[in-house]
């Protein structure tokens, strides 16, 4: 599946796209985000909003917004995480609506993200699974211009899935044929929603990338992942996340756990793709060779050396 660039009109009669917020403690940041989504040009939108157990004043905030707007349905939850947060939202998302955009409490959005999405995934057959994911602009805590996330180099394919997260959540959205091989069954384990999504839909349907970004990515000090710019700050996020997941094999779980659900609906290429990987990781010897022969490949070379370093260490 090749990189598509954003851009294009579409004439055809717009269709419900409902925006799937999760909250947690946003009470800083969720009026800008909500107001940047009451501002979108595309005409059709409903905001299902369920928030993770809030206790700073946000679920107030998200009850006066509810009830002044028709489009706005609020669920006050238990705390679960942002992961299973998404997946609840994913569960509770409306059947009738043509496309579901994932969306964090932090962010801005600009005011053609929904329609934009909307132009490129529906050029797809409505039976075809697809993903659409954009480039970031990252803002500090004030909006002030911090930089772009780079561009993927390679493909977004299943083999760039199964080792590397590459759609950032809060620019993804799915369309129905997308949802349902989701809620096909929820993972009991994933290293992320929207890495799970990626890895669903690269193997079974479309991944679309625009290179053009549409959100105001937030950096600041409760970013459940941070996204740092600069080498430096990359290859320190690097090597904290390599030591921390030297015993876990976070990787290999996921694969294991997407080859449970929905290995026998899987074939051909991508079928071999992922036994090999999952069948390579024992022995040191079967290491070694898939190290060097694997392909599997994530965008930049030095992740792909960091890569083969870590199948060698077993460290996936």
């Amino acid at each position: 599946m090749t990189v598509k660039k954003g851009g294009g009109d579409d004439n055809r009669v717009p269709m419900t796209v409902e925006v799937l917020l999760s909250t947690y403690n946003g009470l800083s940041y969720i009026g800008p985000l909500l107001e940047s989504l009451i501002a979108q040009d595309y005409p059709d939108v409903n905001i299902l909003i369920r928030d993770d157990g809030s206790s700073d004043g946000t679920v107030d905030l998200l009850r006066k917004f509810a009830a002044s707007r028709a489009n706005i349905k609020f669920m006050p939850g238990d705390h679960v995480g942002f992961m299973q947060s998404f997946f609840k939202l994913l569960e509770l998302s409306s059947p009738d609506a043509a496309y579901f955009a994932f969306c964090d409490q932090d962010d801005v959005w600009l005011p053609d993200k929904i329609s934009q999405a909307v132009a490129l995934l529906s050029r797809q057959p409505r039976e075809t699974a697809a993903l659409y994911c954009s480039r970031l602009a990252v803002v500090d805590e004030d909006l002030k211009p911090l930089g772009y996330t780079p561009v993927p180099r390679k493909a977004l394919s299943f083999r760039n899935a199964l080792v590397e997260g590459q759609v950032p959540g809060c620019t993804a959205m799915i369309n129905q044929a997308a949802r349902l091989t989701l809620l096909r069954e929820l993972p009991r384990y994933a290293y992320s929603h929207d890495w799970w999504m990626y890895l669903v839909v690269s193997a079974f349907g479309t991944v679309i990338y625009d290179q053009e970004p549409r959100i105001l990515y937030r950096m600041h000090s409760g970013n459940v992942f941070g996204m740092p710019i600069g080498s430096f700050g990359t290859w320190r996020t690097k090597l904290s996340l390599f030591l921390k997941e030297r015993k876990s094999r976070p990787l290999v779980m996921q694969a294991e756990e997407f080859r449970r659900i929905f290995g026998l609906s899987l074939s051909g290429e991508k079928k071999r793709t992922l036994d090999r990987f999952l069948e390579s990781m024992g022995r040191l010897h079967d290491r070694l060779i898939y190290a060097m022969t694997c392909d599997v490949y994530r965008q930049k070379l030095r992740d792909q050396f960091l890569l083969r370093m870590r199948i060698v260490f077993n460290r996936l």
